[in-house]
């Protein structure tokens, strides 16, 4: 049997935000996922995440639509070109309908095939991979928690109860230049992987999210679990969720 990517996509207001700002888009057939979160206290976040998949959608498909010579083989470094689109297109459109740059979005996306992922990401959107029960986080948070983290300055237990643990260094629409981290992973039999917003992770702890992603269950069921999850912990922001892995392969293939 050929492998299958077998993939959910779920995303959720919440229990306290108005509307949801964030953007989910999958192909489970050609490995793409993207998910972006529009910043709250901007305007039209909703818009700033839309704009930012659409802008990375339009980069991985010019790319394909390239002959093979002239593909690039670097996804990681595809991902980040269409973020840096993305990241113009976001300024540009604040500044024609609000006289600022005023819009902003977080992000992270990965290709997939059956022997790896590349992803890049910008913000504090994560990317996660299960493997043999123990929850890895291949993204690096781009805020200033993370930044006292790295420097020993406090814990990461003690990150994760600060109420200004949503303080971005980077982000789309932020600044002219945007850097994002990107990363390549080998994948093995039975990896699995989360792309989500912060919605999700404010709300549920890291040991939590690695049993529910573990759980024997369908990806469907995972994304569901893991929304409902977040809602049971407060719902204080929208809530996104990817979850994926691949099908048909046993150990030692």
């Amino acid at each position: 049997m050929g492998l299958a990517l077998e993939c959910a996509v779920r995303t959720d207001v919440g229990l306290v935000r108005e509307r949801n700002e964030d953007t989910v888009w999958a192909d489970a057939e050609r490995g793409w996922l993207l998910l972006a979160d529009g910043m709250g206290g901007y305007h039209s976040g909703d818009l700033a995440s839309a704009l930012t998949v659409n802008y990375v959608l339009d980069c991985l498909r010019c790319d394909e639509e390239k002959s093979e010579d002239d593909q690039c083989h670097d996804r990681a470094w595809l991902l980040a070109a269409g973020i840096a689109d993305a990241n113009a297109a976001i300024r540009t459109t604040a500044m024609q309908s609000f006289g600022s740059d005023v819009m902003g979005s977080t992000f992270v996306g990965a290709l997939l095939s059956p022997d790896e992922v590349a992803y890049a990401h910008i913000g504090d959107s994560r990317i996660y991979l299960l493997r043999a029960g123990e929850l890895m986080r291949l993204s690096r948070d781009h805020t200033i928690v993370q930044e006292f983290v790295d420097a020993g300055r406090i814990s990461a237990d003690m990150a994760q109860t600060l109420p200004w643990r949503g303080l971005l260094t980077r982000g789309l629409g932020i600044q002219n230049d945007v850097e994002p981290g990107t990363g390549i992973c080998a994948l093995q039999a039975d990896d699995r992987l989360l792309l989500c917003s912060d919605g999700l992770t404010d709300m549920v702890g890291e040991g939590e999210i690695a049993a529910l992603l573990g759980a024997p269950v369908s990806a469907e069921d995972i994304a569901v679990s893991l929304i409902d999850a977040a809602k049971a912990g407060g719902g204080r922001d929208n809530i996104s969720v990817i979850v994926a892995w691949f099908v048909g392969r046993t150990h030692g293939l």
